[in-house]
């Protein structure tokens, strides 16, 4: 490695430790602090929306973008391709950063060496923008770094030698076919769960298929949607108590569902291949 990618490697890991990740009412502008008549504590309030990390977390990475590929090569290959995308976010983000700092330099230059005062203050304001710019940068790699530690886990879980990681990166026409069955699988049963058939518009498209992937679409499709009915069905036995409770107190209200779900207790649920159902 050349000493001008060691510099920018070294540039951007002192960025990163420079955010402070705890933030601090000091931090939100004066200025709104004052317009509003914020309290100390309305302060605070603002001080964690302005940092608190608005990314993907690690658990919409593993089991909404990843795990939505189903099959273990198809999962490796959308976190490669989420990784890249945010390769690419960092690169540029990166750049912006630098370029942000050389110009708030050549701002704060150009003021020093200024004789008219208007022309000092509109520098000011560029200035004080610019630096408004650069702690947004500096938040934007944070949160890329956290994405990237999500996707990254997601390639570990199932690649641990680098034969892993090739194999996964090769175009697989058994993998693929595998992912399709699976993926039309899955939709098939989500209507038999739903309407009690396989909707027309999937029935379409596994008819698109070979014949003999066609069976096996519709056989994962039968035997998923069955294993779902029998979990929901041990589910429904679980909370009967609660539903017959209910009934028998004649309450005419909706429970809350914002309520409910903050009242969720992780417990033992049933299971399906070792994998939790709802």
């Amino acid at each position: 490695m050349d000493s001008n990618s060691n510099s920018k490697s070294s540039y951007t890991a002192d960025t990163l430790k420079a955010v402070n990740p705890q933030p601090k009412a000091s931090d939100v502008d004066m200025d709104f602090l004052d317009r509003y008549d914020l309290g100390n504590f309305e302060k605070e309030i603002m001080s964690y929306a302005i940092h608190t990390n608005m990314g993907m977390t690690a658990y919409q990475c593993a089991n909404f973008v990843a795990r939505g590929q189903l099959t273990p090569w198809r999962q490796v290959r959308q976190a490669y391709m989420e990784l890249e995308v945010r390769y690419h976010a960092y690169q540029e983000i990166k750049t912006s950063l630098r370029k942000a700092e050389l110009i708030k330099k050549k701002w704060l230059r150009d003021q020093a060496e200024a004789t008219d005062e208007i022309a000092k203050e509109m520098l000011q304001v560029d200035i004080d923008k610019n630096e408004y710019d650069i702690t947004i940068y500096k938040r934007k790699l944070i949160q890329a770094e956290r994405e990237i530690n999500a996707y990254m886990d997601v390639v570990k879980h199932f690649a641990k030698t680098e034969e892993d990681l090739k194999y996964f990166a090769e175009d697989n026409p058994e993998e693929e076919r595998k992912y399709w069955i699976a993926r039309m699988g899955k939709q098939a049963a989500i209507d038999v769960i739903a309407y009690g058939r396989v909707g027309s518009g999937n029935m379409d498209s596994i008819a698109m298929m070979p014949e003999e992937d066609q069976v096996e679409a519709l056989a994962f499709a039968m035997k998923y949607s069955g294993m779902v009915q029998a979990g929901i069905h041990n589910i429904s036995l679980g909370v009967q108590g609660q539903i017959d409770r209910m009934l028998e107190s004649k309450d005419e209200k909706l429970p809350d569902i914002c309520e409910t779900a903050q009242n969720i207790q992780l417990t033992d649920q049933p299971k399906i291949n070792g994998t939790t159902i709802l």
